[in-house]
């Protein structure tokens, strides 16, 4: 069964879990940026064995190797099945192979079909003044308080990609996750309202600390504001997938300034951005992939806000004219670092920190290469025991937006990833929640384009996979694994994205 009740924390378990575990990402943005001592560097031998109980596998395929059929317009069309194959587990190990076919939604256009929207999804004065919306993700549950107002606002901002019949929509909300009922509910409607399947629908989350609480682990938000959300979050995607133009796409890759809070002396810190311009050359939108914490405002902020993640978009759409989306990447143990100086608050210190990224960014986008209009897609689905005591707690007491199944007296979460390819030049994955850089880096490795990305929080927000090899080394204090599903999550989610950038036999 699903464990989806609507039950309030006690308060005997608010205390115990007030003084075993803070739900904060284990780095208050407004202490120093300077890098933290994580802890002895040592690692054990890998382990990369899936324990997942079941896969499917769905890849579609487009450009010169596909058959694409043409239903009339660009945004009226059919999906065509899909393929999938289901694999066996045993003795720990996943076996199974994986599903090929084309899918078309529609179009025959040559090249790109790209579009954007961007919507504000920032609760309103009456909303705050209710309050109830609370703000993830510091602290014990409650113990922050609810918002006080909106600093600054917080969008979905979407972005659809085809080529020849093969495409696939993503948005990114300011949010610190949302639950997986959210996320399930997201792709549903968007498939509902769509020709798109639920697959093709990526909805991921920028991991702003002062945003509010749709996971449901710091005290929530009320129906009303939820279900307002994820309606938004649905039209926004469509009306990006409806507002399909022909375009061609630019990508650039370099790096930008993070911290590594887990001792090591590296992170991701590449920046990819995805640039469209329409046939005429005006640009229709700009996507930026890159890794860090926002968190340079701290717990004692009680304004909604982007954190650095809103000074940065805001800063790149001015200097490019059109909507910018920015994803975060390998954020599990990245932090932001933003350079010494006298800063007037934590917010001057966001603003800072955010302006300099997009400064890089607008650099990257300078100096673009343009993509072969190709999309392939593939997407895979897989089992993790839930091993965290504290996360079946919660999800028994029924105050998470998580449906964590039973499966004897153990629990399970079914999660999944999509993995994109366009053209010869990039490749991305959507990951389900914060991949620490380690294994964020071996499913970069895997790949072969230049330009390589990790959509993190996407799909699916499930606190930290760590690999298990770095599992308690006593790096940070283990606070990244008081936040995690447990010590196999890190090594399944990555066997598992790999093996779908290995199953891409056309590149």
């Amino acid at each position: 069964m699903s464990i989806n009740a609507s039950l309030r924390l006690p308060s005997l378990f608010l205390c115990g879990l007030s003084l075993t575990l803070s739900l904060a990402c284990g780095d208050d943005g407004s202490a120093s940026s300077s890098a933290t001592d994580g802890g002895s560097t040592d690692t054990q031998s890998s382990t990369s064995t899936a324990t997942s109980d079941a896969t499917t596998a769905t890849t579609q395929t487009s450009g010169g190797d596909s058959e694409s059929a043409t239903s009339g317009s660009a945004t009226t069309s059919s999906t065509s099945a899909t393929a999938t194959a289901t694999a066996t587990t045993t003795s720990g190990e996943t076996t199974g192979t994986s599903g090929e076919t084309t899918t078309t939604t529609g179009g025959g256009v040559e090249g790109f079909q790209v579009g954007f929207d961007v919507v504000d999804v920032s609760p309103t004065p009456a909303q705050i003044d209710k309050q109830n919306i609370y703000m993830g993700a510091y602290g014990a549950p409650y113990s922050r308080g609810p918002a006080k107002g909106v600093h600054d606002r917080i969008y979905v901002r979407s972005m659809a990609i085809e080529a020849e019949g093969v495409g696939f929509v993503m948005a990114i909300v300011d949010l610190p996750g949302m639950g997986n009922q959210n996320t399930r509910a997201i792709r549903e409607m968007v498939a509902d309202m769509s020709d798109l399947e639920e697959s093709q629908v990526l909805i991921g989350t920028t991991h702003t600390h002062s945003s509010p609480d749709l996971m449901g682990l710091w005290g929530g938000v009320p129906d009303e504001y939820r279900n307002q959300l994820k309606e938004q979050a649905a039209l926004s995607m469509v009306a990006a997938w409806e507002a399909r133009e022909e375009a061609e796409l630019y990508v650039a890759t370099g790096t930008a300034p993070n911290r590594n809070r887990r001792g090591w002396d590296f992170t991701d810190d590449a920046m990819v951005v995805l640039d469209a311009r329409d046939l005429e050359g005006e640009r229709i939108g700009t996507l930026v992939n890159f890794a860090a914490h926002p968190i340079i405002l701290g717990e004692s902020n009680k304004e909604i806000s982007c954190d650095y993640t809103g000074p940065m978009v805001l800063a790149l759409e001015e200097e490019l004219g059109a909507p910018v989306a920015l994803f975060n990447g390998t954020l599990g143990d990245a932090s932001p670092a933003v350079p010494d100086g006298e800063y007037e608050n934590d917010f001057v210190r966001a603003a800072f920190y955010g302006e300099l990224l997009s400064g890089i960014a607008a650099g990257l986008v300078a100096e673009a290469e343009l993509v072969e209009p190709v999309v392939a897609l593939d997407y895979r689905e897989w089992t993790q025991k839930v091993d965290n005591f504290l996360f079946q707690l919660a999800a028994q007491l029924g105050i998470l937006q998580y449906d964590f199944d039973m499966k004897g007296l153990e629990q399970e979460v079914v999660t999944q990833s999509t993995y994109f390819r366009l053209g010869a030049q990039v490749q991305g994955v959507a990951f389900p929640g914060e991949s620490l850089t380690r294994n964020g880096l071996e499913i970069k490795e895997a790949m072969k384009a230049p330009h390589r990305m990790i959509l993190g929080n996407t799909g699916d927000a499930l606190g930290y996979f760590i690999p298990s090899d770095e599992w308690q080394t006593g790096k940070n204090d283990n606070y990244e694994e008081s936040v995690s599903l447990g010590k196999t999550a890190g090594d399944n989610a990555r066997d598992a994205i790999v093996e779908m950038i290995e199953a891409d036999v056309d590149f």
